[in-house]
């Protein structure tokens, strides 16, 4: 992959995961439970570097899959720093095109990703 479909992705990925922190932050602001507006606030006084960790401690991934997403997004945008964009996490090959055009975030090739 050339370095301007890697920044494509790039920035395909940073786009998405503004929106998604917003969408992530108006779900806690709207949930009947006290401690996620708590968190909501929180998250906004918060550097959205530390989110990731500062969510994990408070909420399960099953109660709101937004965060899941984040996370999706957050480790995209890592192996793009790192040089491993484009790979599969397990056993490195690489991903196809249409795999990273349906979706950017992807981590796994066809053979590695788990069935539903």
């Amino acid at each position: 992959m050339n370095t301007k479909q890697t920044g494509n992705y790039q920035l395909k990925l940073k786009n998405e995961l503004e929106c998604v922190r917003d969408q992530f932050l108006s779900e806690l602001k709207q949930s009947k439970h006290p401690y996620t507006g708590e968190l909501a606030l929180l998250l906004e006084k918060s550097s959205p570097n530390e989110w990731l960790d500062l969510i994990a401690s408070k909420l399960s991934s099953e109660q709101f899959p937004r965060y899941r997403r984040l996370v999706q997004l957050e480790a995209a945008l890592c192996q793009i720093e790192i040089g491993q964009f484009g790979y599969c996490c397990d056993c490195e090959a690489p991903l196809s095109q249409e795999e990273l055009q349906q979706d950017a975030a992807t981590q796994r090739c066809h053979r590695c990703r788990p069935k539903n």
